[in-house]
This record gives structure tokens, sequence and C-alpha cells, in this order.
């Protein structure tokens, strides 16, 4: 046995075996350097062949490169490459997101191991920490971070399978919100004029409100004709910024004499979010978006109409996502239809 090995022999025993499919058994050891497999459809032959393979073993010689540690073998390594790979495909906000991930959740406890010592036990017991602290959003990310990593490993052969290959997923549902009820609008209306909120703040709300932009797109927005115009926020990277057209409805011109857009466009996302969880506690900014969406519906506007307000795809058809292109003046009418009594 050659003598480097004798030290790792001694101290990393048991050597891994299995019985693969057609009942072959298969023995290997790939860890510090050293890579022997060997099979034998015999298991009691087994243990001769790898002595055997053990003494005529000779650890390749390494290469001195200066950029080798940063491919190297540790989990960190790995999956920092996978997320440097990615990052020409995704927005640089979802790749500071999984940074933090990363730094936060995951790399204090696998960050330092090595690729092949981390085991499904090791990553069951990550993810469960976090389902019994009731944060079970983390959890479901961290999953889908290391199941992504690991596919990665495998497909780059470092791995010759994943740890997550029998993990089920955590149950988590996202909450997506719901809109406000007619008694609820008006309830926000009055608690907003009687407020000390900045008159700014008031009227971008409204535009919220009335518009169902996303509180990032207030900045952008224009009045345009009889719309307003704004760029949709939410846009892969690799895909076309589009600007969209929601019609001034009824609803929001009674308002629009009110207040300056110009001026609405200053207001902090942040700041819109404070003041409307101080005036609807029980309720988040966004599902202002969930209640013009809501009301166009309820106004008898079709529902492929109100896609395209909200900058969604009209319907899962070719017919509608490609070859559909309402008129303005079609808009403008259906946009009249929104009017409700409060």
């Amino acid at each position: 046995m050659p003598t480097d090995f004798q030290k790792v022999f001694t101290i990393q025993l048991p050597i891994y075996v299995r019985q693969k499919g057609n009942g072959v058994f298969e023995a290997r050891f790939r860890k510090h350097g050293f890579n022997i497999c060997v099979s034998s459809r015999d298991y009691g032959a087994l243990k001769g062949r790898f002595l055997a393979a053990l003494e005529s073993y000779t650890p390749p010689v390494k290469e001195e490169h200066p950029t080798e540690t940063a491919t190297g073998t540790r989990f960190a390594d790995v999956a920092a490459r996978w997320l440097e790979l990615r990052r020409p495909a995704i927005k640089e906000t979802t790749y500071n997101y999984y940074q933090g991930l990363f730094g936060a959740n995951v790399f204090p406890v696998l960050g330092g191991r090595e690729l092949h010592d981390v085991k499904q036990s090791d990553a069951q017991e990550l993810i469960n920490a976090y389902i019994d602290a009731g944060k079970l959003r983390t959890a479901t990310k961290i999953y889908q971070a290391l199941k992504a990593i690991f596919d990665f490993a495998v497909g780059e052969e470092l791995l010759d399978r994943s740890p997550m290959r029998l993990l089920k997923p955590p149950k988590y549902e996202e909450k997506n919100g719901c809109a406000l009820t007619i008694e609820e609008e008006r309830e926000f209306l009055r608690l907003l004029a009687a407020s000390n909120c900045a008159d700014t703040v008031k009227g971008a709300l409204l535009v919220l409100l009335y518009t169902g932009i996303r509180r990032s797109e207030l900045a952008g927005a224009r009045i345009e004709d009889g719309f307003i115009s704004v760029t949709c926020s939410k846009v892969r990277k690799g895909y076309q910024a589009r600007r969209r057209l929601i019609p001034i409805t009824p609803m929001l011109a009674r308002w629009l004499p009110s207040f300056d857009l110009e001026e609405l466009r200053t207001v902090r996302p942040d700041a819109l979010t404070q003041a409307f969880k101080r005036l609807m506690p029980s309720h988040h900014l966004h599902e202002l978006r969930h209640t013009f969406i809501t009301r166009s519906q309820e106004c008898g506007v079709a529902r492929e109409v109100v896609s395209v307000w909200a900058g969604h795809a009209a319907d899962g058809t070719q017919t509608s996502n490609v070859y559909t292109h309402f008129s303005r003046e079609f808009l403008l009418k259906e946009g009249q239809k929104v009017i409700y009594n409060l």
C-alpha cells in the first residue's frame, strides 16, 4: 500500500460499497486526491480487488496553476462558480439575493465542507432548522439553491449523483395578498384623507390604487393622451422592457386635479409602503394592485384587457400573446367602464 495512503486508509474507512442494478458490487474511495473504484459480481472477491488496486495506486501529480483555488471542490467554491455562471442570465437583484442567502444561511453550515462530504442528511438538517423556526420561505429557497448547485456539480462531473435527489421540497405557499373589499377601500380613502401623510404620498397611493402599477413603476409614470404610461419593472434579463398604457378611468380622473404627477414621481417606494401599513395594518401595499385588477373585472372589463393594463400575458394562447393588439381607442373605451360607488 502506498505510504501516503496508509494514514488516510486507517482514518477514513469504511470504504463506500454499493450494489448496482445489474447486481455488480462496486467499492470506491474518492477523497484527498485519491480516486479508486473497483467492481465484482462476487462480494467476497471485492475486497481483494480493492486491496490490489491500493497496492498499485499512484496518486496523480497535480500541476500548479495560479487559478486552481477558484475552481476547487469545496461546497462554497462550487456554489460561487454556479452563481457566477448564472449571473449573465439573471438580474443583479437576484444575484445579490443569492449572495445574501449563501452568506447568511448556507455557507455558515456547509461552506467549508468538501463537496463529496455533504450528505443528504446534512442538507435535510439545514432545511429542517428553518422549517422548525417557522421560516418556510427561507427553507424553500435553500432547498431550491442546493438542488441547483448539486445538479450543476453532477453536470460538471464533480459528483456521481446529487444528495438532493431524494429530498422533497418544503411545503410553502406564497402569500399573494388579496384585493380590498369595497368597504375596506372606502375606509382606506377616509383614513388617507384624515392622515398627516404628505400630499405627494397621498397622491401616489391614489395613483397606485386606480392604475394598479407597482410602487417601483411610479418613478417612470407619465400622462399620455388619456393614459398613464409606465415601463414594466418586472422584466427578466434578456427581455425587452416595454411601456404599457393604463387608461385614466373615471375613478382616477376625479383625483387628478388634486396632484401633480411630476411631483409624485419623486416619492420613495419605501415611504409608500410605510404609509400604507400605518393606515391599513392588516394589508400590504401590493394589495392596491390586486384591488385595481379586481375592480376592473368587476366593472365588466375583459380579463385579457385587464392583463394588458397590468403588464401580464393576456393568456396562454399565441393568439392573445402574439397576434392581439388592442387599439388605444378600444382601451380608452374599456377604461370608462371602471366606475363604481364608494
